[in-house]
């Protein structure tokens, strides 16, 4: 998770000391975690680069104490490369068996909050804006700026042997050779060892999209990975997904299993951690996964989510629907935007394994898109509350058969949250949230089913047809619903755009969260 501005703001509030001393202590804390083996203890390390400065750059170091490598995994030296620093935040909490592993997943924090490819304290300088050009070079040997000389330091003083960069490209190399991405560039001698990442990552993408492996001249002179094998003589990486049509879930998971592969081969893990997203245990920390794939707008629901203290946040995708997965969750978001494409990316197998996951007592939630997906209306419905949906078809004049779902752009409504509500989402009262078509839930057929409860009520509408008119006004706009152990809230208007009402998000995760 990186520091947001408001977390920044708390270091001058003498309110938050503990976080104040948290956060400019160098070095923080240590506790010990057990490895998937039951028996290597791990001491983990944390701590903060230039504290309190604009580009404070978190890191994390786990030492288990057995003789082995020394890792280094990087991450967002690129703002605008996402799926980089959200697996190098995954792969933190990895259980390693021997060895030490040291993971800076946002370099460039400033730049991933902003989502620009540079350095925004440099943005109007093309020398030393790119910080993937200024860790030095044989003939520039020191970092250009204040920033990448601290982080280079750093590196020096953990003398990493093996150095993974995590990026992503505009476009396939294989289809387009003027971009990286979906490669692995490595040094003339390490073709061996990168062809086998290469492998690994291409089992499951078809071949006209598969990851191409780039070892003429290594990394780009003046990247940190170059400058890992010239200065330090680490064996240096650089690992690259593709942005362009694939969700940022997808991404990670190829950049886990590259990292897996590799950390695999140097006897590092006891077996494949693809899997493994969150702290194994939730004992320190609510571990919440938002779904990613077709027809999940994830972004603003993470920008909430990210800054949140003693939480966890992660992005998963169909791939990941599986209990080995979802277990390690306490909490599952399905954010806005098709809930028909999420549905059928999930599948009717991992729409069951979704089912079992809160029979057993996890928590869901699920936005707009997400609150159709909760309905049992649909034949790609999770079937978690017995609730149909407003939508039938109308043959309106001059325009023909028309559904009615589908209410007009985004608007503000009122919606005014019940004394059930009030302890559910954190307010009471009306409010003006943003719409943007989200379902309009009633009691359904369903005996099999809960039958939910509601928590706020639309007080205005939005529509574009007659048949429209009245059916909204006074219409449930979040419902909650027990579902076998677990809970399940549907929440049809947009609190996660809306300004300043992000936390009903943080309360209502906090309601469903594991039980």
């Amino acid at each position: 998770m990186y520091l947001a501005p408001q977390h920044r703001q708390r270091l001058l509030d003498g309110n938050h000391l503990k976080l104040n001393r948290f956060l400019i202590g160098l070095l923080l804390f240590a506790v010990c975690i057990s490895t998937a083996s039951g028996q290597t203890k791990s001491k983990l390390r944390e701590g903060a680069l230039g504290a309190g400065k604009t580009w404070e750059t978190r890191w994390h170091i786990v030492e288990t104490g057995v003789p082995g490598p020394t890792v280094l995994i990087v991450g967002g030296i690129h703002g605008n490369e996402p799926a980089g620093f959200r697996a190098a935040d995954q792969i933190r909490h990895w259980p390693i068996k021997r060895g030490k592993l040291i993971v800076i997943p946002q370099v460039n924090r400033l730049g991933v909050e902003a989502n620009i490819r540079w350095s925004p304290d440099h943005r109007n300088d093309r020398e030393a804006r790119d910080l993937n050009r200024n860790f030095g070079t044989l003939d520039q040997p020191k970092p250009r700026t204040e920033h990448c000389r601290a982080v280079w330091e750093f590196i020096e003083s953990e003398r990493p042997e093996w150095i993974f960069d995590l990026h992503e490209g505009f476009d396939f190399h294989r289809v387009n050779p003027k971009s990286v991405g979906s490669s692995v560039i490595a040094f003339p001698d390490q073709t061996k060892f990168a062809a086998k990442l290469q492998t690994a990552v291409n089992e499951r993408i078809p071949q006209e999209l598969q990851f191409d492996l780039l070892d003429r001249s290594g990394p780009v002179v003046g990247s940190l990975a170059r400058a890992g094998r010239e200065k330090l003589g680490a064996n240096s990486f650089i690992l690259e997904t593709t942005f362009k049509d694939q969700p940022i879930s997808k991404r990670t998971r190829q950049h886990r299993m590259m990292v897996s592969t590799a950390l695999l081969e140097l006897g590092m893990l006891q077996d494949v951690q693809v899997d493994c997203l969150t702290p194994i245990s939730s004992s320190d920390c609510l571990r919440v996964g938002v779904f990613d794939a077709a027809g999940a707008n994830e972004s603003k629901v993470m920008r909430v989510l990210d800054p949140a203290d003693n939480l966890v946040a992660t992005v998963f995708g169909p791939d990941d629907v599986k209990m080995e997965v979802l277990s390690h969750l306490d909490v599952l978001i399905f954010p806005g935007g098709s809930g028909s494409a999420q549905g059928k990316a999930i599948g009717s197998e991992g729409r069951e394994v979704i089912r079992n996951y809160v029979k057993s007592g996890g928590g869901v939630i699920g936005i707009c898109a997400g609150a159709y997906l909760c309905s049992s209306h649909y034949q790609w419905s999770l079937n978690l509350m017995n609730a149909k949906v407003f939508n039938v078809t109308v043959d309106v004049p001059e325009l023909g058969r028309k559904s009615m779902w589908y209410r007009g752009k985004a608007a503000n409504v009122e919606v005014e949250v019940n004394e059930n509500g009030k302890p559910v989402l954190g307010i009471s009262g009306k409010h003006t949230i943003r719409y943007q078509n989200g379902p309009i839930l009633s009691r359904g057929d369903r005996p099999d089913l809960p039958e939910f409860s509601t928590l706020a009520h639309f007080r205005t509408e939005n529509g574009i047809y007659e048949a429209q008119k009245n059916t909204m006004v006074n219409a449930p706009a979040v419902v909650e619903s027990l579902f076998g152990k677990g809970r399940v809230i549907a929440i049809s208007p947009h609190f996660e755009s809306t300004k300043n009402y992000g936390k009903v998000i943080l309360d209502a995760v906090n309601y469903v969260k594991r039980r």
